[in-house]
C-alpha cells in the first residue's frame, strides 16, 4: 500500500506534528510506502490567510504529488490554513480515497478549540453561520479574521467539500459525540474513533514518596495553568513545570513567591522523559475539551499515573483510582485535594496505580494496536470509494 500523508505545520511545533511523525514511522516500519506532502504557515501569513478558502498553489502542488507518487490513499492531518481545502479537491479530481484526522474543532468552530475568554464556547456547534463567534472574535480576538475563517469553513460545508472524505478519524468518544451532533452530523457515519499512540519508554524508577509532581504543556488559560498554580500555591508539595506560552510571566511570578513550584521552560523530549522517570504523577489540568492528551499516554508508557480534569476525552483516558485520579475541572481546591490523596497512599497502592498505567498503555496506546486500527480504517476508506465513487 502507498499512503500520502498531508500536513500543514503551524509556526510553533505542536502535538499534531508528533502524531504525524509517529504514524509515518509506524507505517514505514511495517512495510507501507509513505511519503509526506507538507505545507507551512511560516512566511507571508496574510497571503496564506486570504487564500484560505481555496489555495490554488496548494491544489496544484497536491495534484503534482499525487501524479508522481500514485498513492492508494491520502491521509490528511491539518489543512489550516496554508494547505486549505483545495487539497481535498485535488484528491477528488484524481479519485484517490481520503482519510482525515480531526485533531481540533476547526470544522465546526473558527476557534478550533471550543474555548474563548477563559470558558467553553459551544455556540458554533449548531448549524448555520457562526455569527456569535464572529461577534466575539473567537479566533485571535479578531472579528474580521474570525469572519474569514468562519466563511471559509461555511463555504465548504455548504458546497459538500467534506463529502469527499471517506473516513474521519476522531481521537476519543467525547470528540465523536461532539462532532456527531454538530454541523458535521451528516458525516457521523464516516467517523471512527482511533486514539493516538506513542512509542514505549523504559519503566520509571521505583515509586517513592519523595518525588515531585510534573506539568508538561503550553502555558495557556485553556490548559488550566492558573488552576494548577493556585492549587500548588496552597501546598508545600513540589511541582515542576515544563513548557512555554503566553502565561510564562504568571508562572515566573508564582515561582518567585512559592519555592515549591519550579519552572524549567521549554525542554527537549529526552529531558521530559527523564523528568517523567522521577515524577510521582503527571498533572493534566486542562479546562477545554482536549481532543487527546499525548503527554498522558507518554506518562502511562513509563508507568506514571496521571491526575487530570474530569472533562471530555481526559476522563476517558484516565480512570479514577485506577491509573490516576480525576478532579473537577477548573477547581484548584479539588485538584490539590486529589494530589494530597495520592501523596498519602502507601507505596503498595502507588505501585498498583503505576502497573495499571502501564497496562492501559499496552492495551490501548501501544504501536501494534494502533497499526491494526489505522490499517483497518485505510482499507474501509478504500472499500467505500470502490462502492461509492465520487
Amino acid at each position: 500500500m502507498k499512503v500520502l500523508i498531508i500536513h500543514t505545520y503551524y509556526k510553533l511545533r505542536g502535538g499534531e506534528d508528533s502524531v504525524v511523525e509517529n504514524e509515518m514511522e509506524l507505517l514505514r516500519s511495517n512495510g507501507i510506502d509513505v511519503e509526506l506532502l507538507s505545507f507551512s504557515n511560516d512566511g507571508n501569513t496574510l497571503s496564506k490567510l486570504i487564500k484560505m478558502p481555496f489555495n490554488y498553489g496548494s491544489y496544484q502542488k497536491t495534484k503534482a504529488k499525487i501524479k508522481s507518487f500514485k498513492p492508494d490513499l491520502i491521509h490528511i492531518h491539518n489543512l489550516h490554513f496554508s494547505g486549505s481545502a483545495a487539497v481535498i479537491y485535488a484528491a477528488r479530481n484524481t479519485k484517490v480515497p481520503v482519510v482525515m484526522t480531526l485533531h481540533n474543532y476547526r470544522l465546526i468552530c473558527p476557534s478550533g478549540s471550543l474555548y474563548h475568554h477563559n470558558k467553553l464556547f459551544l455556540s458554533s456547534i449548531a448549524s448555520g453561520f457562526p455569527w456569535k463567534a464572529v461577534k466575539e472574535g473567537v479566533y485571535q480576538n479578531s472579528s474580521l479574521i474570525t469572519f474569514w475563517v468562519a466563511l471559509s469553513m461555511y463555504i465548504h460545508e455548504q458546497s459538500g467539500t467534506w463529502n469527499s472524505v471517506d473516513r474521519f478519524i476522531v481521537l476519543g468518544e467525547h470528540s465523536k459525540d461532539l462532532f456527531s451532533y454538530s454541523r458535521l452530523s451528516a458525516h457521523a457515519d464516516r467517523m471512527v474513533v482511533k486514539p493516538n499512540f506513542c512509542y514505549p519508554s523504559p519503566n520509571s524508577t521505583a515509586v517513592t514518596n519523595d518525588s515531585f509532581y510534573l506539568y508538561v504543556g503550553r502555558l495557556t488559560e485553556e490548559k488550566g495553568v492558573p488552576v494548577l498554580l493556585d492549587a500548588f500555591a496552597k501546598s508545600k508539595l513540589p511541582l515542576i513545570m515544563v513548557g512555554t506560552g503566553p502565561l510564562e510571566k504568571l508562572v515566573t511570578e508564582f515561582t518567585s513567591r512559592h519555592p515549591n513550584i519550579s519552572f524549567l521552560g521549554e525542554q527537549k523530549k529526552e529531558k521530559v522523559f527523564k523528568l517523567l522517570d522521577k515524577a510521582a504523577a503527571l498533572i493534566f489540568p486542562s479546562v477545554w475539551y482536549e481532543t487527546f492528551g499525548m503527554v498522558i499516554i507518554e506518562a502511562f508508557s513509563k508507568g506514571i499515573p496521571v491526575i487530570t480534569s474530569d472533562l471530555g476525552n481526559m476522563k476517558n483516558l484516565v480512570t479514577h483510582q485506577f491509573n490516576g485520579l480525576t478532579f473537577k475541572a477548573g477547581n484548584s481546591n479539588d485538584l490539590i485535594a486529589k494530589v494530597d490523596y495520592y501523596q498519602a497512599l502507601v507505596i503498595e497502592d502507588k505501585q498498583n496505580y503505576s502497573r495499571n498505567a502501564k497496562s492501559t498503555y499496552m492495551k490501548n496506546y501501544a504501536p501494534e494496536r494502533n497499526l491494526e486500527q489505522l490499517l483497518k480504517i485505510y482499507h474501509s476508506a478504500i472499500n467505500r470509494r470502490s462502492y461509492h465513487p465520487l
